[in-house]
């Protein structure tokens, strides 16, 4: 069956199994970097939010099994599976709103339509946007963007909006580590039984807060710069690894800004999801000025 005529029978197969107290319809989601996906919207009546299924997600279900039924059976598991989100989380007061307050850096131009609405403010060729966290159902936790509409019902500004998160994100566990500590971490391996890693990885670090989500806007913390620079012994290149977390690397006269670029580039297509990518150029930290800037 093709793409176009599954999403209607899906949508029919899930709507005759979850009844009249459901209702679902065709929604597009908007992802980061322009990406748009198709989804089935499944709204309980009397319930404010509704999760949204992924049709890819369904449509491959379908063309593994070549069975609407299982395509249908998938689709009941992914809601099962989906969190709800109780209104009373959502704040009602800015005062209340402020210390749920985290930013995430995204690319500028990449979002440039899915900004509008949006508070923002430019960070180079980036765009710091930001997002609340919020508790669902049980003790899960997760995030929302924040729009334009948020911020007039709490009567808060964007500079406002910056100020409480970045007052938020020094008081979140960030860390830098050299990328062979994270690898033996990954590997659940002693240092010593790590294999030796490539000569120019050694100098290479990592920075990400905690949860390894949204960590690269820890660019924008002027004490973790610092302490980099500290420990790396000066200036540094940082490389978007995606917008979960950066790659730091001290500079040095053997290193080129333009090939580091083109690794980048060459990393974000290859094992990067394109929602994830945050930027294809590199940054450079002057730890003389103590500023960041594009490297080339």
């Amino acid at each position: 069956m093709e793409y176009e005529k599954f999403k209607e029978e899906i949508r029919k197969e899930l709507q005759g199994r979850l009844g009249a107290g459901t209702e679902i319809t065709f929604h597009n989601l908007e992802r980061n970097n322009g990406i748009k996906e198709e989804g089935l919207e499944v709204r309980e009546k009397g319930r404010a939010a509704a999760p949204v299924l992924h049709l890819d997600e369904l449509y491959k279900a379908y063309c593994g099994s070549g069975s609407m039924e299982e395509a249908a059976i998938c689709g009941l598991r992914m809601l099962e599976r989906k969190p709800t989100v109780d209104a009373r989380a959502v704040p009602k007061t800015w005062a209340a709103a402020r210390g749920r307050v985290r930013a995430e850096l995204v690319h500028y131009g990449w979002n440039r339509e899915g900004l509008e609405g949006i508070p923002h403010r430019k960070f180079l060729n980036l765009a710091v946007v930001y997002r609340m966290q919020l508790t669902l159902s049980g003790s899960l936790k997760a995030g929302i963007r924040i729009n334009s509409g948020l911020i007039q019902a709490w009567g808060a500004t964007e500079e406002e909006l910056y100020k409480a998160a970045m007052e938020n994100m020094e008081s979140e566990p960030y860390h830098i580590q050299p990328i062979a500590e994270l690898l033996c971490g990954m590997a659940g391996l002693p240092a010593e039984e790590m294999p030796e890693l490539p000569e120019e990885t050694k100098q290479l670090y990592v920075l990400t807060n905690g949860v390894c989500g949204y960590g690269a806007a820890g660019m924008l913390r002027q004490d973790l710069m610092e302490a980099l620079a500290e420990q790396a012994g000066g200036n540094f290149y940082i490389l978007p690894s995606s917008v979960h977390d950066l790659i730091l690397l001290p500079d040095d006269p053997s290193v080129s800004a333009g090939h580091l670029k083109e690794i980048v580039k060459e990393v974000n297509e290859s094992t990067v999801a394109r929602e994830e990518w945050l930027s294809e150029d590199v940054y450079y930290y002057d730890c003389k000025k103590k500023i960041t800037l594009m490297a080339v």
